[in-house]
């Protein structure tokens, strides 16, 4: 008995010595990009789903597309694209993209105004280029970059947020 409240009391002065958790920033990416590498018009498609809770405080979105002569060949938006559309948790679009022709880097951040909408996001992406490889010199391409910020607890010797 006497060996369990020894104990109690050596558990509590280590915990007195462990620092105090603080809150951090834990952050998420979801990725989408694509380069089109056969002469003929491929089709390219991706859904990407991720959680969006009430720890959620921004999520930011980096765009770019470039499509090979886009200067000096005409698209009408038929036979070149790229079509982002990311829907929140309650079904509305909360960001959009509809490009045929070089779109330069853009970024764009989301707050949440009061709170963001919970729940299942989605990035859903349609896309239609053309590309070679044989040279490289022609080739279709785009990125888009999610990154969700959620606040969290970090506790002091541990790795992961919580």
């Amino acid at each position: 008995m006497s060996g369990c409240l020894s104990l109690i009391a050596a558990r509590e002065t280590v915990e007195n010595l462990r620092p105090e958790a603080y809150e951090s920033l834990d952050y998420t990416k979801i990725e989408v990009a694509h380069t089109f590498t056969v002469v003929s018009f491929e089709e390219f498609t991706n859904r990407s789903t991720f959680l969006v809770d009430g720890s959620t405080t921004e999520v930011r979105i980096y765009f770019k597309a470039s499509f090979s002569f886009s200067d000096t060949l005409p698209s009408d938006n038929t036979t070149r694209y790229v079509r982002a559309t990311l829907t929140d948790g309650d079904g509305n679009i909360a960001w959009e993209q509809d490009v045929s022709e070089d779109s330069s880097p853009l970024e764009e951040r989301l707050s949440p105004n009061p709170t963001f909408a919970e729940g299942d996001w989605v990035l859903d992406v349609k896309a239609r280029g053309w590309g070679e490889s044989t040279f490289g010199t022609i080739q279709d391409n785009f990125n888009i970059l999610v990154t969700v910020t959620n606040t969290c607890m970090q506790y002091p010797l541990v790795e992961e947020c919580s």
